[in-house]
């Protein structure tokens, strides 16, 4: 068993039940620990989805400072679509045109001023006057293109809903981990294989090695979360937050074996005694349930 605290300056950890919008769950599930564990020992994600094993490892979590949120609406810039990129396209592709014929224009005129021709500057003449043929007929069409490519409206940016999560820090309990040994190796010498990051490869996190051990035991109170929602003794003025997540992932991102999680900012009282284990640790006794 182990344990590691996590924090960064921001984080996302994305729901994926949702689809238009890209909203963040308040802690980072287990699906997204195993990933981090993965990155600190350098397994590529194809190959722990494809083992049945991975994560069969316990899971618990405790709240080392209050959940900050921030929700904000992101529009894609119209120049982006391919509505955008096809109109600037056309008229790059007419700029050039003009811009050649331009040229052939300037060599066939400056042919022309000399009063006398020999046969190489004369087929150069007639071979260029081909081509100013051929590039004052294609523009004609470049221009029509141009024109309708312009006529056509702009898609309309639709807004996108984003979370994020404001220097966010939690405490992570692990125990019964496939790589236990090999994980406590490149945690004690804070080591990671792969970049560790809060659920954006551009939000950057740290961890610190948390020594500890348990006591299992039916515990009355919790300081992590619980699956176990009907058992909370629910207190006025308390806040109490809901997720319903995976707590497995397999082959093609897959996400399965999913868990409604309850918790707060403070300890859970219960009304019925559950399963867990009393985690002693080097900031801490803390009372935990693990999924």
């Amino acid at each position: 068993m182990f344990g590691i605290k996590l924090w960064s300056q921001f984080a996302v950890f994305r729901d994926p039940l949702t689809v238009t919008q890209n909203l963040s769950f308040p802690i980072p599930p287990k699906t997204t620990i195993g990933g981090m564990l993965a990155a600190i020992l350098g397994i590529d994600y194809s190959e722990y989805f494809a083992d049945e094993e991975f994560f069969e490892f316990g899971y618990s979590l405790v709240l080392q400072k209050p959940v900050r949120k921030r929700s904000f609406a992101q529009n894609y810039v119209a120049d982006y679509t391919k509505e955008s990129e096809t109109k600037h396209s056309s008229m790059g592709n007419l700029s050039n045109a003009f811009t050649k014929i331009d040229k052939l224009t300037e060599e066939k005129e400056n042919l022309e001023r000399k009063s006398e021709l020999n046969e190489s500057e004369k087929k150069k003449l007639r071979t260029l006057e081909k081509k100013l043929e051929k590039e004052n007929s294609d523009i004609t069409k470049k221009l029509q293109t141009a024109e309708d490519k312009l006529k056509a409206k702009f898609v309309k940016p639709k807004p996108i809903f984003r979370e994020i999560l404001l220097s966010p820090e939690y405490l992570v309990f692990i125990k019964g981990f496939k790589y236990n040994e090999k994980a406590l190796e490149y945690l004690k010498k804070h080591y990671s294989e792969f970049q560790f990051y809060m659920g954006n490869s551009e939000f950057a996190a740290n961890y610190q090695f948390v020594d500890c051990s348990e006591t299992p035991g039916e515990l009355e109170k919790l300081d992590s979360f619980t699956a176990h929602p009907e058992n909370i003794f629910f207190e006025s003025g308390k806040k109490y937050t809901n997720i319903f997540a995976a707590t497995k992932a397999v082959n093609n991102r897959e996400y399965r074996e999913y868990k409604n999680l309850v918790f707060s900012d403070s300890e859970l009282k219960l009304k019925k005694q559950v399963k867990g284990s009393i985690v002693t640790s080097t900031l801490g006794d803390f009372h935990c349930e693990f999924v």
